[in-house]
């Protein structure tokens, strides 16, 4: 019986299909979530303009009543958001703000986490890392966020946890968004704001201003005037007031406000109260930045969806064409021949 061999152009045809199949899985299943994670190289600066007041310390020295505190001038936050390092699922993630009014004024306030890079909340740090300490998100949320899920923001000001309010779906330039509201409030535990604020003021410093506060303290300033201290000692509180839109795809930023007071208390009789606000923030995302994150969400929601959907899928259908072409081919193959079998005894009488 002779066996015809299998044609080179058949083996090829199938091995090369399930070299197609294996990549349409290798895409699916294994490339695609890894690309799906906070990315090794993020690298991302956000502007917020509007209003401020800042409190002028060179002026509250030098006794410039007029020119204590700077209200409603122009102010900028620039957000630096970017990855240092990357070990394992956890990145090394730095938020540097730096607010900056006229004047030459600018007050920076920069941290570093660790984020878990799939569920954006915090991670252990690796080993001989220095990072701030925390619970909840903070430069965004993860893929595919969901709106039941109870997401918390990170406050730095306060270094507390708030929860997230769900405010409902929307749309930022063309894309689809989940918008929410946080506030938070607590004494003031920021150390990059505290070392740019006064720890207190003489007494007689805080008796000059008295005619630049309300009725009521003006009285309980003068009452407990006795029995303050010198310098009279502040401690401070913050107010943190957000509206935040997220991509629904990507959960990257896609548009916010950040409201942000901070005020000088004082204690007065086992009361603390408050004497003046020292810095106050209104700013919202510009037109620009929203308009690059929509465009970096767009050109990454259709990378993904190539990588996959697109690719994947046609990746599998060219492989199964191709198998199915070479086992279709095995099946025409001409039937196998015989020859005859001879005795070797007849062979030998002839």
């Amino acid at each position: 019986m002779i066996s015809m061999p299998v044609p080179r152009s058949t083996k090829l045809s199938i091995a090369v299909g399930v070299l197609f199949v294996l990549l349409a899985v290798t895409l699916r299943f294994f490339l695609v979530p890894a690309a799906s994670k906070m990315p090794d190289d993020l690298d991302v600066t956000l502007r917020y303009e509007g209003a401020g007041t800042m409190l002028n310390p060179t002026a509250l020295q030098a006794g410039d009543l007029a020119n204590v505190v700077a209200t409603n001038v122009p102010v900028s936050v620039d957000r630096h958001v970017y990855v240092s390092s990357v070990d394992g699922n956890t990145a090394i993630t730095h938020d540097d703000l730096t607010v900056e009014a006229p004047g030459g004024v600018s007050l920076p306030s920069n941290h570093t986490y660790a984020l878990d890079r799939t569920t954006m909340d915090s991670a252990p740090a690796p080993d001989g890392v220095e990072v701030e300490p925390h619970a909840g998100l903070t430069v965004g949320w993860p893929m595919d966020p969901n709106p039941d899920a109870g997401y918390a923001l990170y406050d730095f000001a306060t270094r507390t946890t708030a929860p997230m309010t769900f405010a409902g779906e929307g749309s930022v330039s063309g894309r689809d968004v989940l918008n929410y509201t946080v506030e938070a409030a607590g004494p003031l535990a920021d150390p990059n704001i505290l070392n740019g604020l006064p720890p207190g003021m003489p007494k007689a410093q805080l008796a000059s201003l008295a005619p630049l506060l309300p009725a009521d303290l003006q009285a309980k300033l003068g009452a407990a005037a006795g029995s303050l201290p010198d310098p009279v000692p502040f401690n401070y509180t913050a107010v943190s007031k957000l509206a935040l839109s997220t991509d629904k795809t990507l959960g990257t930023p896609a548009d916010g406000s950040l409201n942000l007071q901070v005020i000088a208390n004082v204690e007065l009789g086992g009361e603390n109260v408050s004497v003046m606000p020292v810095l106050a923030l209104d700013t919202q995302l510009t037109d620009q930045s929203v308009a690059d994150a929509a465009a970096t969400a767009s050109t990454v929601d259709k990378l993904l969806t190539l990588m996959g959907v697109v690719v994947p899928l046609g990746s599998a259908l060219i492989g199964l064409i191709l198998i199915v072409t070479g086992l279709l081919r095995l099946r025409k193959r001409p039937p196998t021949q015989s020859t005859p079998h001879r005795d070797p005894e007849s062979l030998g009488a002839r």
